[in-house]
């Protein structure tokens, strides 16, 4: 299954972006909200980097738990849960500024106005007679949402730094 993963990181988006706008467009995704979230849900280098940091935890704390008795759910539920806070704040970061900054897919999905991205959306306002200062601004603007989520996950940004040379 692993092998799996790394195989979809290693074909490029472009390669699938029209057998995937033609099976979204055929269950009616084109120019909607969920065409333009629900394809890009599945992440496999998320589930790389959280097997991977997971892989690094200390079989000790587990043998522990199964010691005491705890299930499998048990020990997922109040040891790796608590332990991956770090590493799921990153991958929160990632996967948000991954699809904030998001391009190709919104520009080939999304038709319509009131589908369209802010990025997509600035494109189009640059091909309209606009002045360059609003263009520039409303640009400074849609950074805004970046810097809210990191400076809200940044102490769970440095709790992953801090726990890397750990053992």
């Amino acid at each position: 299954m692993l092998w799996t993963f790394l195989a979809t990181m290693m074909v490029p988006f472009q390669a699938t972006l029209i057998p995937l706008y033609v099976l979204v467009s055929d269950f009616d995704g084109a120019d909607t909200f969920w065409g333009l979230i629900v394809p890009t849900l599945a992440n496999s280098q998320a589930v790389f980097l959280m097997r991977q940091f997971i892989l690094g935890l200390p079989d000790e704390l587990f043998d522990a738990a199964k010691v005491d008795g705890a299930s499998e759910l048990r020990v997922y539920w109040t040891i790796v849960v608590p332990l991956t806070k770090p590493i799921l704040a990153t991958l929160g970061v990632f996967v948000f500024l991954w699809h904030w900054n998001d391009f190709l897919w919104p520009l080939v999905i999304s038709q319509s106005d009131a589908t369209r991205t802010l990025t997509v959306g600035l494109t189009v306002l640059k091909t309209e007679e606009m002045q360059w200062s609003l263009l520039m601004s409303s640009a400074a603007v849609s950074a805004v949402p970046c810097l809210v989520v990191f400076f809200l996950l940044q102490r769970y940004l440095v709790n992953s730094i801090a726990m890397t040379g750990l053992k």
